[in-house]
């Protein structure tokens, strides 16, 4: 996994983009029930990646931690952060062993990050161990229409790689959100989710083709080689022969979500 991260740090936020508006609303949608609450708040993002949550919180002046442990996914935020890191620490470490004081932080920052771990009940006892009473833990995701022409591209390229007799694991993110929500309630806690934005990307089929050429969704990673590039030379000729124009851009519509989970 960390060496799939190594190789898509520096064309990251190509699959991640929020336009400033939307980043806008989601570090308020984050910040704003903290700072409420506590003074000067300290925040933390587990898997904080390339930076696309952690750069205008940072950029607002909070007391920010931004945690991964891949260090070429670090090396890009911290080029971004440059100048405006005042407030801002970069730590490389495992969100399994986190190495911060039981109740020492006001809020941890989840976003996208739970289906990447087998054992995400460690990764998420530990969040809770660093929040101090009160604290907020925040859970983020994009959620797209699934009718946009990206989306059937992707689904061209799962019915291509059934052929060729491989199954395409899709859905993974889905399916943790709601076990790790479910373990949230076994606690005794109350996660309560909100729409906090929403856009409109325009993205090209060769654009689409191209993400999944390069393999910078986690969901494209676990495909042998042996079977990918077949399936992918399928599909491109099929994109060819689908789209006249494949520079022609298509709207996605996209919402950022956010569970919120306040510790007693």
């Amino acid at each position: 996994m960390t060496s799939h991260f190594s190789r898509v740090a520096f064309t990251y936020d190509r699959t991640r983009y929020h336009p400033p508006e939307v980043s806008g609303r989601i570090a308020t949608a984050l910040t704003a029930p903290v700072e409420k609450l506590f003074r000067d708040p300290l925040f933390l993002e587990i898997g904080a990646g390339t930076g696309r949550i952690s750069v205008p919180i940072i950029a607002r002046g909070y007391r920010y931690i931004a945690l991964d442990d891949n260090p070429a996914m670090l090396e890009v935020l911290r080029q971004k952060v440059a100048g405006v890191a005042r407030k801002a620490r970069l730590v490389e470490a495992d969100a399994r062993e986190l190495p911060f004081e039981r109740a020492s932080l006001h809020a941890v920052i989840a976003v996208h990050f739970w289906h990447l771990l087998d054992n995400w009940q460690q990764a998420l006892q530990e969040c809770l161990r660093v929040l101090r009473p009160g604290g907020f833990l925040f859970e983020g995701w994009d959620q797209s229409d699934d009718e946009s022409e990206d989306w059937r591209i992707q689904q061209k390229w799962k019915e291509i790689l059934a052929a060729h007799g491989y199954t395409l694991a899709r859905g993974r993110h889905q399916a943790r959100l709601a076990e790790v929500e479910a373990e949230l309630i076994r606690r005794g806690l109350e996660p309560k989710a909100k729409t906090v934005a929403d856009w409109v990307e325009l993205r090209s089929p060769r654009t689409s083709l191209e993400m999944l050429l390069e393999r910078i969704y986690s969901f494209t990673w676990e495909v042998p080689e042996e079977v990918f590039r077949p399936s992918v030379a399928e599909l491109s000729q099929w994109v060819a022969a689908t789209y006249p124009d494949p520079d022609v851009e298509y709207p996605i519509h996209w919402k950022f979500v956010v569970r919120s989970t306040r510790l007693p």
